[in-house]
C-alpha cells in the first residue's frame, strides 16, 4: 500500500469521525448509559448577573431591566453586576445603572478584554449562583428559573440554556443548520456525563467553583466549564432555557467570528494542558473528539486532496476531480451569492466556510494575534426595545 493511499484514507477516517463516527457513538452512549440525576437539594434562591459590555450603547440598559425581571419571574434574590470595559455609554444609561438598587456598575476606563471584565464582576458576586450572559442575546422568560431547577443534583455544577437563532437567508442560513447538529451533539454529551464548554449567553454556575480565566482567554465558555468538571462535578445542558440570538449578517463577519473562536481552542489546551490527560480530565476522549480533531479536519481535506492526486488509478483520479469540482464550485457560489440559494448548497458552502475559518485560526494563534481584540459583528438589533429608555425616567 502506498504511502498517498494511507494518507488518503486516513485523512476520510478523521473526517468521518470527527462529523460522524463520534457524534453517533455519543448518541449511542446517551441513549444506553445516561447519567442519573439525584434531585436531593433545594433550588438554589439566590443569582448573581454578571455581565460583560463594550461600547453597547442602549442595549446595557435593555438587558439590564430584562435580567431583573428574570429575578422577580423566578422569585429569587439577585443582582446584576455590569463591568463595563472601556467608555462608551450615554450619560443617562450611565445614571440609570447607578441609581439602579439591583443593579451594581464596575467601570473600567481602559479596555482589558471579556475574560478580564467576567472574572472582576464574579470578584464582586456575592449570590449563590453566577449567571453569565452577554448583552445582545434575549432570554426566554422562564430561562432562569429553568437554570436554576437542575442545580437540585448536588453533582450538577453548571447549566448551560439553549441558543435559539433567528432564521437567516443566505448562505450563512447554512451557519445556522451546523448550529442546531451542534446543539443535538452538547445535548448528547450532557445526557451521558458533561457538556464540553457551553454557551456563554446563556449559563449559569456555582459561584465556588467559577474559575476566572486568565485575561486574553478566547474560550472562556470553554475553560471555566472545564475547571468544573476537573472538580469532579457535571455541565448540564437545558433545552428548555432558551435565549434567542441570530447570526451575523453578512458571512465574512461570521468568518472572522469563527476564525477567533476556533483559535481559542488552541489557546485552551496551552492554558490547561491537563485536559488532555485522561486521569485528570475525565472528558478527555469528548474534548478531542468534538473540539481538537475539528482543528485537524482542514488538513485532512487538504490531504486527502494531495494524496488522490498523487495516486495512480483511475479511482482516485475521479475522486481527485470530483474534490477539485466540489471545492472550485463552493467557492464560485461564495463568491456570487448563489450558495445562499438553496438549503443544501447553503450547507456545503457552511461546511467550506468554518474549515477554512479553522485552517485560519492555527496561523493567527500561532502568530499570537488571537487575543488581542474582542469586538463585535455586525448584527441586526433583535433586542425588544422596552417600555420606557432612561431618558424617559426620572434619573437623580
Amino acid at each position: 500500500m502506498s504511502l498517498a493511499l494511507i494518507i488518503f484514507w486516513g485523512s476520510v477516517a478523521l473526517v468521518a469521525y470527527a462529523y460522524v463516527l463520534y457524534p453517533a457513538a455519543i448518541g449511542l452512549l446517551a441513549r444506553v448509559r445516561p447519567r442519573r440525576r439525584r434531585e436531593t437539594h433545594p433550588i438554589p434562591c439566590s443569582v448573581s448577573f454578571v455581565m460583560a459590555a463594550r461600547q453597547e450603547g442602549l442595549r446595557v440598559y435593555e438587558k439590564a431591566v430584562e435580567l431583573t425581571a428574570q429575578l422577580d419571574r423566578a422569585g429569587v434574590d439577585g443582582e446584576v453586576i455590569v463591568v463595563l470595559d472601556g467608555p462608551g455609554l450615554p450619560g443617562d444609561v450611565l445614571q440609570w445603572l447607578r441609581d439602579e438598587p439591583r443593579v451594581q456598575l464596575i467601570e473600567r476606563p481602559q479596555p482589558q478584554g471579556k475574560a478580564a471584565a467576567l472574572a472582576e464582576g464574579a470578584r464582586h458576586a456575592r449570590r449563590e449562583i453566577l449567571a453569565l450572559c452577554d448583552v445582545r442575546q434575549t432570554w426566554q422568560d422562564d430561562a432562569l428559573e429553568r437554570l436554576l431547577e437542575r442545580f437540585c443534583d448536588p453533582r450538577v455544577g453548571a447549566v448551560s440554556g439553549d441558543l435559539v437563532l433567528l432564521d437567516n437567508r443566505g448562505m450563512i442560513a447554512g451557519v445556522g443548520l451546523y448550529w442546531r447538529y451542534e446543539k443535538w451533539l452538547r445535548a448528547a454529551e450532557s445526557r451521558f456525563d458533561s457538556v464540553v464548554g457551553l454557551t456563554g449567553a446563556i449559563c449559569t454556575v456555582r459561584r465556588e467553583l467559577f474559575h476566572a480565566p486568565p485575561p486574553g482567554t478566547i474560550l472562556d465558555d470553554v475553560y471555566w466549564p472545564m475547571r468544573v468538571v476537573m472538580a469532579g462535578y457535571c455541565v448540564e445542558h437545558d433545552r428548555r432555557a432558551v435565549a434567542h440570538d441570530r447570526l451575523p449578517d453578512h458571512p465574512r463577519d461570521e468568518f472572522h467570528r469563527k476564525v477567533r473562536t476556533l483559535a481559542g481552542n488552541f489557546q485552551l489546551v496551552a492554558l490547561l494542558p491537563g485536559l488532555l490527560l485522561p486521569w485528570r480530565n475525565r472528558l478527555w476522549w469528548q474534548l478531542i473528539s468534538h473540539k481538537l480533531l475539528r482543528l485537524a479536519v482542514p488538513w485532512a481535506l487538504l490531504a486527502a486532496l494531495i494524496a488522490s492526486a498523487l495516486i495512480v488509478h483511475p479511482v482516485y483520479r475521479v475522486v481527485f476531480a470530483m474534490q477539485t469540482i466540489l471545492y472550485g464550485l463552493t467557492a464560485l457560489g461564495i463568491l456570487t451569492g448563489f450558495a445562499g440559494r438553496h438549503r443544501l448548497t447553503a450547507a456545503a458552502a457552511s461546511f467550506v466556510l468554518l474549515n477554512a475559518a479553522a485552517w485560519t485560526a492555527f496561523w493567527v494563534w500561532a502568530s499570537g494575534r488571537a487575543a488581542r481584540s474582542w469586538g463585535s459583528a455586525n448584527y441586526r438589533d433583535t433586542v425588544p426595545t422596552p417600555a420606557k429608555r432612561p431618558s424617559d425616567c426620572a434619573v437623580g
